[in-house]
């Protein structure tokens, strides 16, 4: 059950070497040994370990020069040390937990004794780091909720925004139709935006009712083709509202302006165990959108989403999330822009 667990022994003595790995090895533990502290730090660059038995007296470099160093490096200042000394002073054992040591064993080794301490400090170790990621996941998750929750009102101001300009425009019909699609919209965005991760399939009916909603707002002055290659968007499971911010604008900053029959395409499709999704506009492109705008000028729900995804690498601990967006350029003038977007395809 401890096969998990590696030790590094920091030991001179064959003799006490030789007894830990006979006892500990026995465990199940994964030993490994070092003669000289100046061998340590690069042990620890090459391996990990769950735990390390330090000798006080070592040639060169002792254990508490060791200790030290261990705990005023921020990699390895939590790493579990348990001193070993044949020393019987309690001054010894004093600074050797002023410096930071977890537990100590004494000479000669008891083999009970042993095994005890060191399966107790793993354990307490194990737990330490567990709550940690606890923790971090949660608080996590709180900030991404909280941004989550800020491309809500954003959403909904542009969309009321658009029921004004029919209103005043006395489009009474287009007002009642949109208000209906759009409350549909609205249930379909607060149950997303419940939970961390929703079947692809299910964020694909929202873009649809969103892009269908964004043509009729814009007086259908520009069309949008969805193509899924995905075996089954029911079972991948991608983060709300992540892919509505970079349709949203490419649609007010590209398709609004531009003097040509706009086109939007979404396509989705799984690579090599990642989702890549690629939004395609032919609109004015990005230095164009920018004239007129203010030099400060920043897309709140651009900010929002990049955000997310810093935070969502973080929940990983891989840059599994990632965005590139690219000018494209048609007969030598602006053609549009590309978003490639990439997830894991195995998110729960």
């Amino acid at each position: 059950m401890n096969s998990n667990f590696s030790i590094l022994v920091v030991d001179d003595n064959r003799q006490v070497l030789d007894q830990i790995n006979h006892i500990l090895g026995g465990e199940g533990f994964e030993i490994s040994f070092i003669p000289k502290g100046e061998f340590l730090f690069p042990r620890l660059e090459r391996q990990k370990f769950d735990l390390i038995l330090l000798d006080v007296n070592l040639p060169g470099l002792n254990g508490y020069e060791l200790l030290r160093m261990l705990r005023g490096n921020p990699s390895y200042a939590s790493l579990p040390v348990i001193i070993i000394t044949g020393e019987d002073e309690d001054d010894t054992l004093a600074k050797c937990f002023e410096l930071g040591a977890n537990d100590y064993i004494r000479k000669p080794i008891h083999h009970e004794v042993l095994k005890v301490r060191v399966q107790s400090i793993i354990s307490a170790s194990r737990f330490h780091q567990n709550e940690l990621k606890r923790e971090r996941q949660e608080a996590l998750q709180s900030k991404m909720k909280m941004l989550s929750s800020q491309m809500n009102p954003h959403f909904i101001f542009n969309a009321l925004s658009s029921i004004q300009e029919f209103i005043l425009s006395n489009e009474t019909d287009k007002v009642l139709e949109y208000l209906s699609e759009f409350a549909g919209l609205m249930r379909q965005n607060l149950e997303n935006s419940l939970v961390p991760f929703i079947p692809l399939s299910d964020e694909l009916r929202f873009l649809q009712s969103y892009l269908s909603l964004e043509r009729t707002r814009f007086n259908n002055t520009f069309t949008y083709e969805i193509n899924i290659d995905v075996p089954n968007p029911e079972n991948i499971m991608i983060p709300p509202m992540v892919i509505q911010p970079y349709l949203e604008n490419a649609i007010i900053h590209g398709l609004r302006r531009v003097s040509r029959p706009g086109l939007l395409t979404l396509d989705i499709a799984e690579e090599q165990n990642r989702i890549l999704c690629v939004i395609t506009d032919n609109g004015i492109g990005r230095d164009q959108a920018r004239q007129g705008q203010p030099k400060d000028h920043q897309s709140i729900a651009m900010s929002n989403i990049e955000a997310r995804l810093e935070l969502l690498n973080l929940d990983v601990a891989l840059d599994e999330f990632n965005v590139k967006v690219e000018d494209l350029v048609e007969g030598g003038a602006p053609g549009g822009t590309r978003v490639s977007l990439c997830f894991p395809n195995d998110l729960h």
